[in-house]
């Protein structure tokens, strides 16, 4: 790890950013248009992206240590295996891309921004269904069908914003549990990994790297994020692309076709967050727009009807499978000691 880990945090590993890089540097493009000639080290970086707010020591950058020692340092040398040429991937060097592709999903502003914003829509909802319960309780009665929707109305409409219960720790919890969920779904039965190539530079890399394409050709953050016939689009080079998909209709025999470059590129464009990156010498891809704007979650038209039968279990998280895994969840969801002052 870098002396600066504990502060800048890369969305996209440097080995994958150095895929497109020429002498150590990058062309980056922003949303503006002006272009940035930006070395790998500097290149799709966030300050304290995966720092823990409320640890202390080492402990601040458990997960940033761990995507570096058990994701990017094993999965590094097999997507550049992959790069190369060595395809298909022995099973357990296809285990690791899974984990690299697994991970670059939620690791990203773009998962992080979607979290949000999901989160963002749905509480006023969560927080009205709450009220009502509590004024069951105070009142220890039930209410009628018409008090409760009076109240499940009201509460909606005056429901403070969702930073009166930020817990600056659900991010990062959001990620490891969303992983597992992610990792699930790309092994499915009936998936598989493609891998396309061609003999000219005609893939950029956006700052998220990889994109979701649904099966209707759109890329967007409606959910849910992850249904069962999305397509995981991930350049791994300018002549490289790595998909994810349930689907059969792409020939490896044509190789990677100016068609299929032209999509990759406008996921490219519809995930990044601030910039997309490209070798220097390579001219930018014609046609091709950078969105207006990140991407956005369209707030949900909310109806509501009196429940007719008992509510049935919570749904569960995922099981985090992985030991170190598990320890960090751990500490991300303790509580923090009250700070002592001083003289106590």
């Amino acid at each position: 790890m870098g002396a600066n880990t504990s502060k800048e945090h890369h969305l996209v590993p440097k080995y994958w950013l150095r895929a497109f890089a020429e002498d150590g540097h990058v062309l980056g493009r922003w949303r503006g248009g002006a272009e940035h000639r930006t070395p790998v080290r500097r290149a799709a970086v966030v300050r304290h992206f995966n720092t823990d707010p409320l640890a202390e020591g080492e402990q601040r950058v458990a997960l940033e240590t761990y995507l570096d020692q058990h994701v990017d340092g094993p999965c590094a040398p097999v997507l550049r295996a992959a790069r190369q040429g060595q395809w298909p991937l022995p099973q357990a060097q296809h285990a690791l891309a899974l984990d690299a592709l697994a991970w670059q999903v939620v690791r990203t502003q773009a998962f992080r921004s979607f979290d949000e914003q999901v989160g963002r829509h749905l509480f006023p909802a969560l927080w009205a269904m709450e009220a009502v319960e509590y004024c069951e309780e105070r009142l220890e009665r039930p209410l009628s069908q018409a008090q409760r929707m009076e109240v499940f109305w009201t509460a909606l409409r005056t429901a403070p914003d969702p930073s009166v219960i930020g817990d600056p720790r659900s991010a990062l919890r959001a990620s490891i549990r969303a992983f597992e969920r992610t990792r699930d779904l790309l092994a499915a039965p009936g998936r598989r990994l493609v891998l396309l190539r061609s003999s000219e530079p005609l893939l950029v890399l956006s700052d998220s790297a990889v994109a979701l394409r649904r099966k209707d050709g759109t890329f967007g953050l409606t959910p849910p994020l992850l249904p069962e016939t999305i397509e995981v689009f991930a350049p791994l080079s300018p002549t490289c692309l790595l998909i994810s998909t349930p689907r059969t209709h792409h020939r490896v025999h044509q190789g990677l076709t100016r068609k299929i470059a032209a999509k990759a590129n406008a996921g490219a464009s519809a995930w990044c967050q601030k910039a997309v990156y490209r070798p220097p010498s390579m001219p930018w891809p014609a046609r091709l727009q950078l969105s207006a704007a990140p991407l956005e979650v369209r707030a949900p038209r909310l109806s509501a009807l009196p429940a007719q039968h008992p509510p049935g279990p919570e749904p569960a998280h995922p099981e985090i499978r992985r030991s170190e895994l598990r320890t960090l969840l751990e500490q991300l969801s303790r509580e923090q000691p009250p700070l002592s002052t001083p003289g106590a």
